[in-house]
């Protein structure tokens, strides 16, 4: 009668776990102007902001990573974020064999069973990186969407006067920052 051995077989693993989430979206502005006129008011405003203007795509990277990039000719907006982590992962993988030291087929299965336990860990990792970055992504939304608001309101006041200005003579302006109202009186 032969016996049963247990061959057991440690793999580590050290590697950069890469995640990264994002939101698109786009800016509410009414086609009051050229979509030309319109791009330059709202490329105006977001350089105000600290963006940098790339091409068509006016870019903002936030002190936490979080990149903010807005088309100015479609109005629309990319946020995104992204991250790496180094991990280090180790499994343990046992499998029965009938000698003492075991065949090398055995061992050959033993670390394949490893590597697929390491394999799963880093998902699992990357995973939880992922998580990560999205609640972080979650919390930022917030504060970017009263932003991104502000500057479609602010756009698109500053579209109603130049269209005023193209109908006629502007004789009054009146603006209320507190409610956003915005009255134009135009002699035609």
């Amino acid at each position: 009668m032969s016996r049963a051995y247990r061959v057991s077989v440690s793999e580590s693993l050290n590697r950069i776990v890469q995640a990264e989430d994002g939101v698109c979206s786009k800016l509410e502005l009414l086609p009051l102007l050229s979509r030309e006129e319109t791009a330059g008011l709202l490329a105006a405003e977001l350089a105000k902001r600290g963006f940098t203007q790339e091409g068509d795509v006016a870019v903002r990277l936030e002190a936490d990573g979080v990149r903010v990039a807005v088309d100015v000719t479609t109005g629309e907006v990319s946020v995104t974020l992204s991250d790496a982590e180094e991990v280090e992962l180790s499994a343990t993988a046992e499998v029965i064999s009938h000698t003492p030291d075991g065949s090398e087929a055995t061992r050959k299965l033993a670390r394949e069973k490893a590597r697929a336990k390491l394999e799963d860990k880093t998902q699992d990792a990357t995973e939880t990186l992922r998580e990560d970055i999205t609640r972080r992504l979650e919390g930022r939304l917030r504060d970017l969407k009263s932003e991104l608001d502000s500057i479609a309101n602010k756009v698109t006041g500053d579209a109603l006067k130049v269209r005023a200005s193209q109908l006629g003579t502007v004789e009054e302006i009146h603006e209320d920052a507190a409610t956003g109202s915005l009255t134009i009186k135009v002699r035609v």
